[in-house]
């Protein structure tokens, strides 16, 4: 089914223009880091990707421009993830983190390991949340895409902290 609308917008070329093929691509970035951030491999970053362009599609109806589109992709691709990841049945307690980018100044390689190490053991919620803040997205912009206050970001923020400088002390002891 999806395929087939792709095909006819390939044949379609007044269609090319549509709004929602602008904004897949767009975000199209944003879509693959919420993919990478749910999958282990490849395969199954196409698959999800797929299922979200499709939940996007299906949604795009009902779609009000009241917030950043940004801010929509996101909920729709992280709620989608979750729900991929519940039908696929993993038992995976933490999200792998492939991908993550951190940030150059002062980190070596072997200490880039060494956090990403960390950052497996924290739950999946609070690898999704450090995920966005590391990204670069503002508190208000993580509490909107993620659906809580700007307040209780900042509170998981902290406890996230507190969380990771716990691990490190266990580790270095």
């Amino acid at each position: 089914m999806f395929c087939d609308f792709f095909l006819f917008l390939a044949f379609n070329r007044s269609m090319m223009q549509h709004p929602f093929l602008t904004l897949v691509e767009e975000h199209s970035a944003a879509i693959n880091r919420v993919c990478r951030s749910f999958c282990h491999t490849t395969e199954d970053c196409e698959d999800l990707r797929q299922d979200i362009i499709v939940n996007l599609w299906l949604g795009w109806s009902r779609y009000r421009p009241t917030a950043k589109p940004v801010t929509w992709v996101w909920r729709v691709a992280v709620n989608t993830g979750i729900s991929w990841r519940r039908h696929r049945q993993r038992q995976v307690e933490t999200a792998p983190i492939e991908g993550l980018e951190l940030p150059d100044e002062g980190i070596d390689r072997e200490e880039r390991e060494w956090l990403c190490e960390l950052i497996r053991q924290l739950p999946t919620k609070d690898q999704k949340l450090l995920r966005l803040y590391l990204d670069g997205w503002k508190q208000d912009e993580i509490g909107e895409m993620l659906g809580i206050s700007e307040t209780n970001v900042q509170t998981r923020m902290s406890r996230i902290k507190e969380k990771l400088r716990k691990l490190k002390d266990g580790m270095i002891a």
